[in-house]
């Protein structure tokens, strides 16, 4: 449980940092986070003012209970704001379908109002829901419609539109589902939402403390304090039902055969319940990394600094605020396109930079944390709407949780492709970036799985790399996850051209990661993100062969105005598998373009042979003709050779002529 006291710990390091916002709301105890739909304005006397209805996704703060925090179907209200099946007692006579519970709800809040800690706002909302005219304002006030029979209609008519309140619901949800939340208009008060009074908050939490007497031994706390029987949701969501803790279900396995009650196996005090999910779901809201309903977090017990995800896309870290740059979200490619207002020198030099800045902001934000400071990651997933599971969890150091990043920076780095838009006047051009950095995990979920991929796959793939980011250099990739990328990266043919080129970066970074880590020390070896010319390696040769096979025919074809896939993409699948073979059919193919090149690009066409000869000078005679499959080291080759033209920038001009 140390996770929870870590989170109970960081909770008062948010109060007192003032580090919570409209934002990114930090619930007190005794409350939650819920849509409301329609606020009622009234005076100090609880005399009806007016109504409206709120925007869309309105997320308050609102009183609970035990049980109306953790009510899934059945009667519990909540004390303040509810639904208005709940809240209003004309509710069924205005058509209500769904079971009205008006009568528990008044119950609540008159107890409330009789304690000792009773709040002017609250004894206003009672005075008013006593009238039993919540619905007939609301009616009056246009928030709802009504047919002939005098019921709430739900659709337009000739003569009406369809009420806003609708839109802000759900097709399946009654007009009996939307949450009203109250306003009191007081002379000199400024703070007339109820959701935002801390006096009204303060009342209630005193209400409760007051009113538990389920008292018992805290084992997070240490201390003799009143005890939780239920622990709160909503930690991803509004709506998300999964909890973490759990003990209603007595006849399965949850604690029976060990305890007889489910306080013997844990009891937790309802402030550190509250507080520790309350800060959990604070710090999900601000900085968690969501994969569906699948969420990580890391965290420092001082949270007014950042900590850097390991399952962030490290691209992020490259755009900072110093940098005059327009984010977005390409839908074509996924990726984060750029509008950049620097030079261009700045994103031409970025391959080679990329991995110097982003270990350059991590030293920065190390040196902001105190070396004894604790840093926390959780992973958490549900396997069912109501049970939520702590899938990983980690403690650090700063020194190991950086040093753990800078691992991954250093083994898994190589050339990822990223596209970004460049104005040109009126329209807006896409240009292609090559950053020098590890793979994002939803990049080599795509180069892993290509079109197979899945929710459940990719959740899989962000568990099982996880431990391999924040676990150092002694945690190796997982070698199916290099097999697998190497097979789609080998096959142009099922992809679209960006999906294809960004598979290839990806399968490099993870066979290179994956050499850097071998299980057998004297296997292992640092490949250079640079071409290696005095590698020797039969893999790495053929890749570079296969590169510049490529390069020769595209720019033959660029020539004319043609745009297809080169021989060498076609026959790149079967390359890998017999490469000795195939070579000899793609060196044949290229015979019409590099004739066609003899006449207008000579220069051009003699560097390339003087390349291909060079190459083949450094084969093994034996090795060149042995037709067994390549390995990843190939892919390395062949994209260190087309990096290479790319960086060079070494395109053929006009200006060459047919000389030698």
């Amino acid at each position: 449980m140390s996770w929870m006291q870590h989170l109970y710990q960081t909770y008062d390091q948010i109060l007192q940092k003032n580090l919570s916002t409209n934002e990114f709301p930090l619930t007190p105890i005794g409350h939650t986070l819920q849509t409301a739909h329609i606020e009622i304005v009234l005076n100090e006397n609880g005399v009806f003012q007016s109504a409206r209805v709120m925007p869309p996704k309105s997320t308050i703060i609102l009183p609970v209970t035990e049980e109306s925090e953790n009510r899934t179907s059945g009667e519990a209200p909540h004390p303040l704001a509810d639904k208005i099946q709940y809240v209003a007692k004309d509710y069924c006579n205005y058509g209500g379908t769904k079971k009205a519970y008006f009568g528990s709800y008044l119950e609540l809040l008159q107890k409330w109002c009789d304690s000792p800690f009773s709040h002017p706002k609250v004894q206003a909302v009672l005075k008013y829901v006593n009238q039993g005219t919540v619905m007939a304002d609301l009616v009056k006030n246009g928030i709802f419609h009504l047919d002939d029979k005098g019921h709430v209609l739900h659709q337009s008519t000739k003569d009406t539109a369809t009420p806003d309140i609708f839109s802000t619901l759900s097709k399946s949800q009654e007009y009996g589902s939307a949450l009203i939340c109250w306003s009191i208009e007081i002379n000199g008060d400024v703070s007339h939402q109820t959701w935002l009074d801390k006096t009204i908050q303060q009342s209630w939490i005193n209400y409760i403390t007051n009113s538990n007497s389920n008292k018992g031994f805290c084992f997070i706390k240490g201390t003799k304090s009143t005890i939780s029987t239920m622990h709160p949701a909503k930690l991803r969501h509004t709506g998300d039902k999964a909890k973490l803790i759990s003990s209603n279900d007595k006849e399965g396995y949850t604690f029976r055969g060990r305890f007889n009650e489910a306080k013997e196996a844990a009891a937790i005090s309802d402030e550190i319940s509250a507080k520790s999910h309350s800060a959990l779901r604070w710090l999900i809201t601000r900085q968690g990394i969501r994969n569906n309903e699948q969420v990580t977090v890391v965290w420092a017990i001082n949270p007014q600094l950042v900590i850097p995800s390991p399952l962030q896309d490290n691209y992020d870290y490259i755009i900072d605020e110093e940098d005059d740059f327009t984010i977005q979200t390409t839908s074509e490619t996924n990726n984060l396109a750029l509008q950049p207002i620097q030079t261009k020198e700045w994103y031409a030099d970025l391959g080679k930079d990329a991995a110097k800045r982003i270990r350059k902001k991590l030293l920065g934000l190390k040196a902001e944390l105190p070396q004894h400071e604790q840093i926390s990651l959780l992973m958490l997933d549900s396997a069912t709407p109501g049970r939520m599971a702590i899938t990983y969890y980690q403690e650090f150091l700063p020194n190991d949780y950086f040093n753990n990043l800078d691992a991954w920076l250093d083994d898994f780095s190589w050339y990822q492709r990223y596209s970004y838009s460049v104005k040109e006047g009126k329209k807006e051009k896409k240009q292609t970036i090559w950053p020098g950095i590890p793979p994002s995990p939803d990049a080599i979920a795509k180069a892993v799985y290509g079109r197979a991929l899945n929710d459940k796959l990719k959740k899989q793939v962000y568990a099982r790399l996880l431990p391999v980011i924040v676990g150092g250099k002694g945690i190796p990739i997982p070698f199916d996850f290099v097999q697998q990328s190497f097979k789609n990266a080998c096959n142009p043919n099922g992809f679209e051209k960006w999906e294809w080129e960004r598979n290839v970066g990806v399968a490099c970074a993870l066979y290179r990661g994956w050499c850097n880590r071998h299980q057998h020390s004297l296997l292992r070896r640092n490949y250079s993100m640079a071409l290696e010319t005095e590698n020797h390696s039969r893999d790495y040769l053929y890749g570079r062969l296969l590169a510049i096979a490529e390069n020769i025919e595209s720019y033959a074809l660029y020539l004319v105005g043609e745009k297809r896939a080169t021989n060498a993409e076609r026959y790149m699948q079967r390359f890998a598998e017999s490469p000795y073979l195939t070579w000899r059919n793609i060196e044949l193919a290229l015979e019409p373009y590099k004739n066609r090149l003899r006449n207008s690009r000579l220069g051009f066409l003699i560097k390339r042979n003087t390349e291909i000869d060079e190459i083949m000078n450094k084969f093994n005679p034996t090795e060149f003709t042995d037709n067994t499959k390549l390995t990843g080291e190939f892919l390395l080759g062949y994209h260190c050779q087309k990096m290479f033209y790319r960086l060079a920038q070494e395109e053929p001009t006009d200006s060459e002529t047919t000389k030698n």
